[in-house]
C-alpha cells in the first residue's frame, strides 16, 4: 500500500512518491467549508459504496498543487471521521474554472453532484463559455448586442456592464475516492489500479506543511 501521493496538477496526473510534495500551503485561511454563499473551500457528496466526490475551490491567484493538496487532505479527514483506515483516489482533476458556472462541481448538491464525474473520467461539463449564454439580439449588424434584461429602459444591457457581471474563475481540485480499512479491497468499475493512501499520516503530513 503506498502511504503517500504526490498530486501533479501541472499534468493532472497522480504518481506514487516516497513523500508527500513540499509545496508551501501558506493559504490555510481558504481550508475550510464553503459557506451557503459559495466562494473557497472544501465541499464533498456521497455516491454511495464508501464512494464520495471531495472538492476543493481556491481563488484566482490559488495554485494548481495547492489546490490538489487541500483536495487531498479533506479526502483523508473525511475518511478518519468515517472511520476508516485508508482512501483511494479514483480521479482526479485540478483546473481553473467560473465560479458557479457548468463546471464548478462545488455548487452542485446531492445526487447531480456525485454524477458529475466517474471512475475513469474527469470532473464537470465539456462547455467551456460562460453560464448565461450570450445571445445575439437581431438589432443593427453594426451595434454589438447583448441579452435583453429591461433593466436599460427595456433596451439591452451595455457589452462593458456584462463584462463586470461574468464569474470569475477559480482553481477547482476535485477526487473521487473510496474509503476503505485492512489489507484487501475491490474497486468496482476502475480499469486501473488507484493510488492509496493512509488517511491519518495523509492527515499529519499535510497538516505539517501547512505551519
Amino acid at each position: 500500500m503506498n502511504k503517500f501521493l504526490t498530486i501533479v496538477a501541472s499534468a493532472i496526473a497522480i504518481s506514487a512518491v516516497g513523500g508527500l510534495p513540499s509545496v508551501a500551503m501558506a493559504q490555510d485561511s481558504l481550508y475550510q467549508p464553503v459557506a451557503s454563499t459559495g466562494g473557497a473551500g472544501y465541499t464533498s457528496a456521497s455516491m454511495g459504496d464508501n464512494r464520495y466526490v471531495v472538492v476543493f475551490t481556491g481563488e484566482a491567484r490559488t495554485k494548481k498543487a495547492v489546490a490538489a493538496n487541500y483536495a487531498l487532505l479533506r479526502a483523508a479527514e473525511l475518511t478518519a471521521e468515517s472511520g476508516f483506515e485508508w482512501f483511494a483516489v479514483l480521479s482526479s482533476t485540478v483546473k481553473s474554472i467560473e465560479q458557479g458556472g457548468e463546471d464548478d462541481i462545488a455548487s452542485r448538491t446531492g445526487s447531480f453532484m456525485g454524477n458529475t464525474m466517474s471512475a475513469t473520467g474527469s470532473a464537470g461539463g465539456s462547455g467551456t463559455g460562460p453560464a448565461g449564454g450570450n445571445s445575439a439580439g437581431g438589432g443593427d449588424g453594426n451595434v454589438q448586442m447583448g441579452p435583453s434584461t429591461g433593466g436599460f429602459g427595456g433596451g439591452d444591457v451595455p457589452p462593458s456592464v456584462l463584462e463586470r457581471w461574468k464569474p470569475k474563475k477559480v482553481i477547482q481540485a476535485a477526487l473521487i475516492i473510496q474509503m476503505g480499512s485492512g489489507d484487501e479491497a475491490k474497486f468496482d468499475g476502475v480499469k486501473k489500479q488507484p493510488e492509496i493512501f493512509e488517511a491519518k499520516s495523509t492527515i499529519e503530513e499535510l497538516r505539517a506543511s501547512m505551519q
